[in-house]
């Protein structure tokens, strides 16, 4: 009876996280769209503070800044370049550009993105400040559709998308592509309902009166919309609102990000669930554990849904035939690993390779978590990414 109910419990978490909350965020917000297309029939114009934490990013930071100063908007751009601590020749290329709207701030010592963001934010004079990454490329009209839900004065952060472009990434490139359509059309319901459990860090907008200063190791794009909630703002999605930026390499790369991901997150969700429960946001609450707490306990519940499937196999067909789909699909994963350590293209076996190592990574994730360690500084991709405070 025990192998039974922790077999059933492990298996009904992992299709609700999977299944039945994105199911669920699908009715609500369709049943929520008539009321917010209502509220936002015209697109207002204000002026726009572009914020980039840099660090050596010169291979890309000289397009990004083109990227931004040709974008299709009527309103008042201004480009603020953070080098925090760049040792290569980011800062000369940020300086020598000819538009005066472009302002470069040297932050030495180095001390990390959130610092950088704080400092962009006191310089910032724009209504809205926009927060990017330095290889994420502007579609041409991404400010333009950015900055359009705020015409509804409830409306305090606005998330676009980040996609990955189709040069190069192999298996990752497309893993990846599927994982931002999935998250797409969860920030589709979520930003319906009013709240985002995280914003894409790649593009998202948040008034500037919202921005409160970040601890070393918090991370923006998770705590703006919590910020934005508690003020009584509401978060919203546009997904035609988009960057282009290369996917990750390998699965050592995303293993990496994703602990990082959890670890900060778990950090966050300590620190910041008490208040949201003090203020009655339930629906950031509802949000924030089944979109982020559920999934890191996603490894678990394949333990325990292993182990239950195979103490249970021989009483009932139902629990054999779960057995013997979670051993092939763990086969397949490891056939994953093994191509990609020989450097063969991964095909099929790259998705359930992945979900594997995104599962892996939230069990990293708890223990960096547990350990205290929280991440403080970065390196732009293809670079040593792994830096702890």
């Amino acid at each position: 009876m025990t192998l039974a109910l922790l077999f059933w419990a492990a298996g009904a978490v992992l299709a609700y996280t999977w299944i039945g909350y994105p199911l669920l965020l699908r009715v609500l917000a369709r049943l929520a769209r008539p009321a917010v297309r209502s509220r936002t029939r015209r697109a207002a114009w204000p002026s726009l503070s572009v914020t980039i934490a840099a660090y050596n990013e010169a291979a890309c930071i000289r397009a990004k800044i083109d990227s931004t100063l040709g974008q299709q908007y009527p309103g008042r751009i201004e480009v603020i370049v953070v080098s925090d601590g760049s040792t290569d020749v980011t800062d000369a290329i940020v300086a020598s550009h000819p538009d005066p709207r472009v302002r470069l701030i040297r932050q030495e010592p180095r001390a990390g993105k959130s610092s950088a963001l704080n400092r962009g934010a006191v310089a910032a004079r724009g209504d809205l400040l926009v927060f990017t990454d330095a290889n994420a490329l502007f579609a041409p009209d991404a400010l333009l559709r950015l900055s359009a839900p705020f015409a509804d004065r409830r409306v305090g952060l606005v998330s676009g998308q980040g996609l990955y472009d189709g040069l190069g990434g192999g298996d990752a490139r497309a893993v990846s592509g599927g994982y931002v359509r999935y998250e797409a059309a969860l920030k589709r319901g979520e930003g319906a309902l009013g709240f985002l459990a995280s914003a894409d860090g790649a593009i998202y907008a948040l008034r500037r009166q919202l921005y409160r200063d970040l601890a070393a190791a918090e991370v923006n794009d998770f705590l703006h919309p919590i910020h934005a909630a508690l003020a009584g703002f509401q978060s919203r999605f546009e997904p035609r609102a988009c960057t282009v930026e290369p996917p990750s390499h390998d699965g050592g790369q995303e293993f990496r990000r994703h602990t990082r991901i959890a670890a900060q997150g778990m950090h966050l969700l300590r620190r910041w669930l008490p208040s949201l429960v003090v203020a009655r946001r339930w629906r950031a609450v509802w949000m924030l554990i089944s979109h982020r707490a559920l999934r890191w306990l996603n490894a678990p519940a394949l333990a325990v849904l292993l182990v239950a499937s195979a103490g249970l196999a021989s009483r009932a067909p139902i629990y054999a035939i779960a057995l013997a789909g979670q051993t092939l699909f763990y086969a397949l994963a490891l056939a994953g690993w093994l191509a990609e350590r020989a450097g063969r293209g991964l095909g099929r076996l790259a998705i359930p390779y992945y979900f594997c190592l995104v599962s892996a990574a939230g069990v990293a994730g708890f223990v960096r978590f547990v350990r205290g360690r929280a991440e403080a500084v970065w390196a732009p991709t293809g670079q040593i990414a792994e830096r702890a405070a």
